[in-house]
């Protein structure tokens, strides 16, 4: 990716711009924030940091979108217009529906966290659903790794979980997808207690720019990674049209197709009664 343009310049766009210029993903980033001032502040922040922390990238600070130039990667991050929490459908689409013109071209990644609503809205208003994705759901599956982690008191990096529906509340740990060094956790109390312990906890910027990261370095690469997204249904689990975190392949700038775990009944209706909560 050659320029990134990362809405709004607060704790979590500040992040994710000094994550994507660390490990140089873009050419070009731009804070984009109403705040001209804050956005540029902390632009100039990041690019005298560059020389410091060994990257070269161009990060500057703008007050529209449409100063940004013509991005590959548009980030929902945190733009003042939109409040932290759940966003319900209604605000979600207006808000997204002037923005929808101005994209072109670009993928649309949302970082922050509870913004599923977003996503389908984006497609209802015309831009493809491969080209539109949510990186929080893999904040959230890293959160619940730590959390599962110190329940079995072993290494984070060593559990590996998959994350369906709609976390926090509503998330969908099929049976068996949860392991401890290539081990089958079977320990339903663990899991339940790490889920109930993920979900009471609110995202942080760091978590969220973290994913928003490597969901970003995924797009910019031409080989397929395997990640925890949040991505609209399209017949995909028995659904269409509705955004839920999913396991998907993505690569060079697009969801290149979602994973369909095998699902039992318990699992199956689960996922079902999430997918109606989000309609």
């Amino acid at each position: 990716m050659r320029n990134v343009a990362i809405l709004g310049a607060g704790d979590l766009g500040a992040t994710l711009a000094r994550r994507l210029a660390e490990r140089e993903l873009a050419r070009r980033i731009v804070l984009v924030d109403p705040d001209d001032g804050r956005a540029r502040g902390k632009a100039l922040d990041l690019a005298q940091s560059g020389p410091v922390e060994a990257y070269d990238v161009a990060i500057e600070g703008a007050a529209s979108l449409d100063l940004a130039g013509a991005p590959d990667l548009v980030v929902v991050a945190d733009p003042p217009a939109l409040d932290e929490g759940p966003l319900p459908p209604a605000r979600a689409a207006a808000w997204i529906e002037p923005l929808v013109p101005r994209l072109g071209a670009a993928t649309l990644l949302v970082a922050r966290a509870g913004a599923l609503a977003l996503l389908e809205a984006a497609v209802e208003r015309g831009l493809a659903r491969d080209r539109v994705l949510a990186s929080a759901p893999l904040a959230f599956a890293g959160a619940l790794r730590h959390r599962l982690a110190q329940e079995l008191d072993v290494g984070g990096t060593e559990v590996r979980v998959s994350v369906l529906g709609v976390p926090p509340a509503n998330a969908v740990v099929p049976r068996g997808s949860a392991t401890a060094g290539g081990v089958p956790i079977d320990s339903p109390v663990a899991l339940r207690r790490a889920l109930e312990g993920a979900a009471r906890r609110t995202l942080g910027p760091v978590a969220l720019a973290a994913a928003a990261a490597r969901v970003a370095a995924a797009l910019s690469g031409s080989r397929p990674a395997a990640l925890t997204i949040g991505a609209v249904l399209n017949g995909e689990y028995g659904h269409r049209g509705v955004a839920m975190a999913v396991p998907a392949r993505v690569a060079a700038g697009r969801v290149r197709s979602v994973v369909e775990i095998p699902l039992d009944p318990v699992d199956r209706v689960a996922l079902d009664n999430a997918a109606a909560r989000r309609r």
